[in-house]
């Protein structure tokens, strides 16, 4: 008799247990585009495709479907079939994304672009992705001005969040099927390194020219050197002028404050010699400042040789 009861109870909890089951939906994507890469906006622009393959034609997912990450979308040529027993969905999607670009190697940076996918009606308890690794991917012929794509791929899960926005079944927080589509992106760094900091290292070169000068010559001495500094002060207004602001320590910092500190020890450099020679010792000050030219300038370009193949190292 405990048998058949037992057996009963589990006849009984069979169907809400096959209920309680949640479908599997197959997301897929195409990218077609990206472009506009906005360092100072925190932005990229995308046009993609994304598809659903699923079985219960109640889910409709391609209306739930939110793009978390993005600052606009714009959704187009929406389509829905039945094919073999499966319910085909998807549409085209035009999205700014936001990004929040780690500028710390820059010009030398790599950078993870997400498309974050989202189901916004279904809680991972009724619905999970399915990634379709054997159709998603990206246009070969993407073109991206000073970038090249390095990896690409799609990652499902979940998302949690601490909230059940007001759902009165959940005692805890909620959790939504994810999708994420991971581009990564390599700058092509050199050309546009030498067009940035060729202003830099060109004030610099000329200021260290100073020593070459009489140090009882004191406006050239000294005015090469001031104008070096407003020189590299000025190119960094301009480099900072395309990136967005951080609180980090980047490459293009510490390439301009060393160059600033370097200026400054040349007119040190300088007001020592101009002492030397007002106390007599003339031949003393010109060999101050050949020893100073080459200590200097070797130095300046060692740290910057270590700095930029750290960063262009990865």
């Amino acid at each position: 008799m405990r048998t058949f009861f037992i057996l009963l109870l589990c006849f009984a909890a069979l169907p809400g247990a096959l209920r309680a089951q949640a479908d599997t939906v197959k997301i897929g994507a195409f990218i077609n585009d990206l472009y506009d890469i906005n360092l100072s906006e925190k932005s990229f622009s995308t046009e993609f495709w994304v598809w659903f393959n699923y079985r219960d034609s109640l889910l409709k997912p391609l209306e739930s479907l939110e793009i978390s990450n993005a600052k606009e979308v714009d959704a187009s040529l929406d389509f829905f079939e039945i094919k073999g027993g499966m319910c085909w969905a998807g549409k085209k999607i035009h999205a700014v994304i936001k990004k929040d670009w780690d500028i710390s190697r820059f010009p030398f940076d790599q950078q993870q672009m997400t498309i974050e996918l989202e189901d916004s009606n279904n809680d991972i308890q009724s619905m999970v992705y399915l990634a379709d690794t054997a159709n998603t991917r990206y246009d070969d012929l993407i073109k991206i001005s000073n970038w090249d794509v390095r990896k690409f791929s799609l990652t499902t899960g979940s998302k949690k969040y601490p909230t059940s926005y007001g759902d009165p079944t959940l005692s805890g927080g909620s959790e939504y099927p994810h999708a994420t589509l991971n581009i990564l992106v390599q700058r092509k760094s050199w050309g546009l390194f030498f067009s940035l900091f060729t202003g830099l290292y060109v004030a610099f070169f000329i200021s260290s020219l100073v020593f070459f000068i009489d140090p009882i010559e004191v406006d050239p001495r000294f005015g090469l050197s001031v104008g070096g500094l407003f020189a590299a002060v000025g190119n960094k207004y301009i480099v900072d002028s395309i990136l967005p602001q951080s609180t980090t320590f980047t490459l293009v910092d510490k390439l301009h404050i060393l160059t600033y500190l370097f200026l400054l020890i040349c007119i040190v450099f300088s007001v020592i010699s101009l002492r030397i020679w007002k106390n007599g010792r003339e031949q003393q000050a010109l060999r101050f400042d050949r020893r100073a030219y080459v200590a200097i300038v070797s130095l300046y370009v060692l740290i910057n040789a270590v700095l930029i193949w750290r960063a262009s190292a990865g």
